[in-house]
């Protein structure tokens, strides 16, 4: 879902007129929070945690600069929304490792199974 209101808003911002770099910074920036809330529940089911919180924004932040810097270089080659694209699964993949490798490790929340006897 994030990924999408990156995209979508990225595309409208550029195509109005915004460059490129501007367009991710803001783009961007919009998923951050939509990003923490669907991950902590959905991904990871981890219960909120103000240290979880400052350790996803400090981890989306260095992915906004990954996504920012490649948009920014690539876009003097090739058009920005091509770059954008590229960009989208590296900085995904930066963006998962980190929350699961750091802002969420050792958090989920435990399964529950239900045992039955036959």
């Amino acid at each position: 879902m994030t990924t999408l209101l990156d995209m979508v808003l990225f595309n409208t911002l550029y195509f109005l007129g915004a460059r490129p770099t501007l367009s991710n910074l803001v783009s961007y920036s919009c998923g951050i929070a939509v990003s923490y809330m669907l991950n902590r529940t959905w991904t990871f089911r981890a219960a909120h945690s103000h240290v979880q919180a400052v350790k996803f924004v400090a981890a989306t932040l260095t992915g906004l600069l990954i996504s920012t810097g490649i948009v920014t270089g690539l876009a003097l080659t090739i058009p920005a929304p091509v770059a954008k694209v590229i960009s989208v699964p590296i900085v995904f993949v930066w963006n998962y490792l980190a929350s699961r490798l750091w802002v969420f490790r050792g958090s989920e929340a435990p399964t529950t199974t239900t045992r039955t006897n036959a």
